[in-house]
């Protein structure tokens, strides 16, 4: 699927060297930039189905025109719970360093969920961001503040 070669690093670091079934379905389906319902079972590799072609999309764009202070996100993950809030965003954490270790553009994204501080969050989105991992009810608030718009986000997962 021509993803770089520091990708595939990252997910050899992380004991990955064959798509589950899910990955074999969605991540075509995801990067051709259409629709999809995913089901499967906890621990079936749903998360890199979707968060994969996120990285991907956001460094395209960033790679096109670099988003500048105020803009973004480009694609926006929203969770039921902080903690796959969290774990989704340590995920993107992941993939974006080995990106950045490579020489590609630094990604930026924000996790925006109840318990962080908005001071804390405010230094990430003044630098614009490509990516949003958020729970419903930060993220409401932070749209009814207007921290940050939609206008550019592409894909919700």
């Amino acid at each position: 699927m021509k993803f770089p070669s520091c990708i595939l690093k990252y997910l050899k670091s992380k004991g990955i060297h064959r798509p589950t079934p899910i990955q074999v379905q969605g991540l075509p389906v995801v990067l051709t930039g259409r629709d999809m319902i995913g089901i499967a079972f906890t621990g079936s590799g749903k998360t890199l189905a979707f968060s994969l072609p996120l990285v991907m999309f956001a460094l395209e764009e960033e790679c096109k025109l670099p988003l500048i202070r105020g803009e973004g996100p480009i694609g926006m993950i929203i969770c039921p719970s902080r903690e796959l809030a969290r774990q989704t965003y340590e995920s993107i954490s992941s993939m974006m360093d080995f990106l950045v270790r490579d020489g590609y553009p630094k990604l930026r994204h924000l996790l925006c969920i109840g318990g962080i501080s908005m001071s804390d969050q405010q230094n990430i989105l003044s630098e614009g961001i490509h990516i949003v991992v958020a729970t419903p009810g930060r993220l409401m608030d932070m749209l009814e503040k207007k921290k940050f718009n939609l206008d550019l986000c592409k894909c919700v997962i």
